[in-house]
């Protein structure tokens, strides 16, 4: 027994500071993260996770003891992808591949010491950890702007009928003495990911049929878009909904209402097909088959020595990845032209608020105007060095949408050779605008939005320069705008101060 104890023992002497090496390579990533849980009611359910995976650690020890270790080289494999994720995360001024990274680089430790039959045993409490990561906001924003009109288009119909008269302009609700617009806090996207991380750990304690789970999972998102559409009409009727106490109690509600339909429908599949034991599904750990370890062979210091030499050699990359010198405007924006061929141009106030919000380093708001063809309004924001912290370029989809525009269409079109951009028209409250708006990325002129993360990472690491801008355009529509000339008179804008930008953006 004694010399079995000092074998267990001997494992933790590998594992344990690996472990804590990793903890320490990452500890940016991991405190910003859980500062970003605390700080965000949309995921602050994001801080349970590693509890609930504790805790079927902690189920699964007594299996975890007996397993014997078989050290695999694959572990190198998925630690150096980790290690590379996590370097590609910090070029590209991206929160989320840092993020997993951590979680790769940790089942990487684990197969490299311990072997596949060790891993697969801890690969669900591993996975889990995933569901406390918030989606990169690229995808938030394409998720938040239908279900908020989904929330909206339901919240008018229930509301109708129970005999309100209502009006309903995008994701804005008119009830003739107030209106009440659906943010993004009420698109019900927080209650969905929530739910989905519940109903993930739901399944593995009570349901382990594949189908089944699906079947499960599916169902949490149109009971959760029903029940947050449902509190939204509420608080077209009772005001004090929209607020305080019962403004959280309402959203409790909702959690304690989806959950009923997930146990409910559970129940019923279960009669419907019982599981084949009668019964819950055993959990892993509790009657495992017994496995005779022996010492002969175990020699887990050179997997070990691998791992923390490959840790090690990268702190000075990803330093390296994570600091990029400045690179400003060749000179500032207050020099930039009011007058461009027949255009006249102002500058306009802006918000101190708003632009702070921007993160950018420089910035030109500005009212072109052209007797022939109208007004253009040029936004440009100026980033001297892009950082996964803040202070990088964001879509101006998210924040037509926060301010309660509905988008319309949206695409992407080439206005001349090698010079595309995002066309979309947003409306809201009859107002319609035409809008284009691109990236001036250290020479380049690119339009999607994945593409410019790639080259920002490319040129981070061997160009040492994340620099880069945003240039928007607007013009507006009205009701019954005629888009081909209102795109016509953007395409000569462009055209006119194309030359201009380049003087003040360095390529």
């Amino acid at each position: 027994m004694k010399a079995n104890n000092n074998f267990k023992n001997s494992k933790l002497i590998y594992l344990g500071p690996l472990v804590l090496l990793i903890f320490w390579f990452y500890w940016s990533t991991i405190t910003r993260l859980i500062t970003y849980l605390l700080n965000n009611d949309d995921y602050s359910y994001g801080l349970l996770i590693p509890i609930v995976s504790g805790y079927i650690i902690y189920q699964k020890w007594p299996q975890l003891q007996k397993t014997p270790w078989q050290p695999s080289w694959w572990g190198a494999v998925f630690l150096l992808g980790g290690l590379l994720l996590n370097i590609a995360g910090e070029l590209a001024a991206d929160l989320y591949v840092p993020r997993i990274s951590v979680i790769i680089s940790l089942g990487g430790i684990l197969i490299l010491l311990a072997g596949w039959k060790f891993f697969r045993l801890l690969l669900f409490p591993l996975l889990l950890l995933v569901l406390m990561i918030p989606l990169p906001e690229l995808i938030t924003n394409k998720l938040t702007m239908p279900l908020q009109l989904i929330s909206s288009q339901l919240a008018t119909l229930f509301l109708q009928l129970g005999g309100i008269p209502v009006f309903r302009q995008g994701n804005i609700i008119d009830l003739g003495v107030r209106q009440m617009q659906i943010v993004d806090a009420c698109s019900g996207l927080r209650y969905i990911l929530a739910l989905l991380a519940l109903g993930v750990i739901f399944c593995y304690f009570y349901q382990r049929k594949p189908w089944k789970i699906i079947i499960l999972l599916l169902a949490l998102i149109p009971a959760t878009i029903f029940a947050n559409a449902l509190r939204v009409a509420g608080m077209g009727v009772y005001p004090a909904l929209l607020e305080g106490f019962w403004h959280a109690f309402s959203g409790w509600l909702i959690f304690v209402f989806c959950f009923g339909i997930l146990a409910a429908l559970n129940y019923f599949l279960n009669r419907l097909s019982p599981p084949a034991d009668g019964g819950a599904p055993p959990r892993d750990g509790k009657t495992p088959e017994e496995i005779t370890v022996s010492q002969k062979g175990y020699n887990q210091w050179l997997p070990a020595a691998v791992a923390a030499l490959l840790i090690l050699l990268f702190v000075p990359v990803t330093q390296r990845a994570s600091v990029a010198p400045s690179y400003p405007l060749k000179k500032g924006f207050e020099n930039f032209p009011m007058t461009t061929g027949s255009w006249q141009g102002r500058h306009v106030y802006i918000d101190p608020d708003m632009v702070a919000a921007t993160k950018s380093h420089a910035h030109l708001n500005a009212e072109f105007s052209n007797p022939e063809h109208g007004t253009v309004s040029l936004w440009i924001a100026f980033y001297e060095t892009q950082k996964k912290a803040g202070g990088f370029v964001h879509s101006p989809k998210g924040c037509f949408t926060a301010s309660g525009w509905q988008i319309e269409k949206s695409k992407i079109i080439d206005i001349a050779p090698g010079k595309p951009v995002n066309w979309m028209i947003a409306s809201q409250m009859g107002e319609r605008l035409l809008v284009y708006y691109w990236f001036l990325q250290r020479g380049r002129w690119i339009a999607n939005e994945t593409t410019n993360k790639f080259y920002m990472a490319s040129d981070g690491f061997f160009r040492r320069r994340t620099d880069g801008a945003l240039i928007r355009l607007i013009t507006p529509l009205g009701r019954d705008g005629d888009i081909e000339l209102a795109q016509q008179k953007l395409n000569l804008f462009v055209e006119k101060i194309t030359p201009i930008l380049n003087q003040f953006i360095p390529e």
